[in-house]
């Protein structure tokens, strides 16, 4: 049995991310859990635009899409004030997936965990990191099973992926600093009854400053998320006869709820880790990021945490990449997750707040902006950019410098930038999104032109990267041409994560073979 190279520590939808996309690579792993079963909670929620995309490269979409539930609109509740705003296709032509999936979190895990198991891979349950220490080749571990037994174990990584209270953070003496909010929140799976709401509608009341929001399950079921009222906080243990009761008259709606599939009690909190990696560990996750519900964000965050680092690893254990690669995942991780937590903050602190300056905003302007500006093109883009994840960008980081040759025009994707959903029609009259080119395991180098004008760089990758890089020639297509800033001839080479490595209008060997090998390796 060959050794395991990496450890993941946390079989949560982070951690099994990472697993499923080692698998993948085909690179040996072991994914440890110290709890003894999968989630059986629903937990996280929403699945955002990027996330599915990743999902459809690994072929995995159609569960999802078979078994979740798309948003068709948010309607934001005060008294007798209700407003409507559509999310059914607010993102579309931005991606195949125009709209917010709800699917379980238990639903989520089980569909990685099928994954794992149809390639010969699995968890390690009621299994946990006792303590590690690093030098700069390994990290040597002791792990300990469901009988107590300690194993000595060695790895070339760690990926700390175990939440909150992450042993690999603690190891590593990183703090999650920030702070937690005073409000006392539920979580409730449950039914629910109301002559206003609508199937696959997310609902958000804010009456009487207390912040619940519905959001839609399968089989008349819905996830509610609320502030506990003032006189439950002090409360040893809140149950579900507690929230029942007054519930639609604190509300000022009519609603009943009744049947508990699941209740939870807890403070919420934003927190953020100084940096995602120390030696050759690495946090994702709750384990380097917590922050409010706001947004569905939390759980994407982390698929994404993975999704960057799993290609990195791979290509270095494989010996593809140079490791200072992977100092580029703190780079273009950490970044956005610190604006994720802040600007998570800064909503949910409004929503709850009991200024009557914000509350009258949070209540009554902030929705009737909302309801307009998204009838606006710019406005609804933006919108479905930042909330989706597909707007994310790696623009100004090291992967991205000296990642361009030739003028571009300002609407040409950038490197750094996400691969863009184009549909086009290829040369057998097939409609094809240009995302579908990208491979999970290699990068994609898209040729822009005829065959007689690429010889040299097809030499080169031949020669040197056929390891590394696959090649797909596009033949003159004006649209496509145009939509990538191509003139007759040009090429876009494409990381693993669909995002824009480098580009270049024109043919310059050089100029590109210098951008390879700031990090990538010649086949040996």
């Amino acid at each position: 049995m060959q050794k395991a190279q990496v450890l993941i520590v946390g079989a949560g939808p982070t951690g099994l991310m990472m697993a499923c996309q080692l698998s993948l690579f085909g690179i040996p792993f072991r994914i440890i859990e110290k709890n003894d079963h999968p989630a059986k909670e629903s937990r996280a929620l929403g699945v955002q635009a990027r996330t599915l995309e990743v999902f459809r490269q690994m072929g995995l979409v159609d569960e999802f899409l078979k078994n979740g539930q798309k948003t068709k609109a948010l309607n934001y509740i005060v008294g007798n004030i209700q407003r409507h705003i559509p999310l059914a296709q607010l993102g579309e032509g931005l991606s195949e997936f125009p709209f917010l999936l709800m699917h379980e979190q238990s639903k989520t895990e089980k569909v990685f965990n099928d994954f794992l198991h149809k390639h010969n891979k699995k968890v390690e349950w009621s299994t946990e990191l006792v303590r590690f220490t690093q030098d700069s080749e390994s990290v040597f571990t002791v792990l300990k099973d469901k009988n107590g037994k300690e194993d000595r174990i060695t790895f070339d990584y760690v990926f700390g992926a175990d939440g909150a209270r992450s042993v690999v953070r603690h190891g590593l003496g990183i703090e999650l600093a920030g702070a937690t909010y005073h409000q006392l929140l539920y979580v409730l799976d449950c039914k629910v009854e109301s002559p206003i709401f609508k199937d696959r509608e997310v609902y958000l009341s804010l009456s009487n400053n207390i912040f619940t929001a519905f959001f839609p399950l399968a089989h008349n079921v819905w996830r509610i998320i609320g502030v506990v009222p003032d006189e439950l906080t002090n409360k040893e243990k809140i149950t579900f006869e507690d929230i029942q009761a007054h519930f639609s008259e604190r509300l000022t709606i009519p609603v009943t709820i009744s049947d508990p599939k699941w209740i939870s009690v807890y403070h919420s909190h934003h927190r953020c880790v100084k940096e995602f990696r120390l030696g050759r560990c690495f946090l994702g996750g709750d384990a380097a990021h917590i922050h409010s519900p706001v947004g569905a964000q939390g759980m994407n965050t982390g698929l994404q945490d993975a999704y960057n680092l799993a290609w990195k690893l791979a290509f270095v254990l494989q010996k593809k990449a140079d490791p200072a690669i992977l100092d580029t995942y703190n780079e273009e991780r950490l970044p956005f997750a610190k604006r994720l937590v802040e600007t998570t903050d800064r909503v949910f602190s409004l929503v709850v707040s009991h200024n009557p300056l914000k509350s009258v905003f949070s209540k009554y302007i902030a929705p009737l902006i909302l309801q307009n500006v998204i009838k606006k093109t710019f406005s609804r883009k933006f919108i479905f950019s930042t909330v989706s994840q597909i707007g994310i960008s790696y623009e100004h980081n090291a992967l991205s410098k000296n990642a361009s040759f030739g003028d571009f025009s300002k609407h040409a994707p950038k490197p750094g930038d996400r691969l863009p959903y184009i549909l086009f029609e290829n040369e057998k009259g097939e409609t094809k999104n240009i995302q579908e080119y990208v491979t999970s395991t290699m990068m994609e180098l898209l040729l822009f032109g005829d065959d007689k004008n690429l010889q040299d760089i097809l030499r080169l990758t031949t020669e040197k990267y056929s390891n590394t890089i696959h090649v797909t020639i596009l033949k003159e297509n004006k649209e496509l041409f145009n939509q990538f800033g191509i003139g007759s001839t040009g090429f876009y080479l494409l990381r693993p994560d669909m995002y824009v490595a480098y580009h270049s209008q024109g043919i310059n060997i050089e100029h590109f073979e210098k951008y390879l090998q700031q990090f990538f390796v010649f086949k040996i």
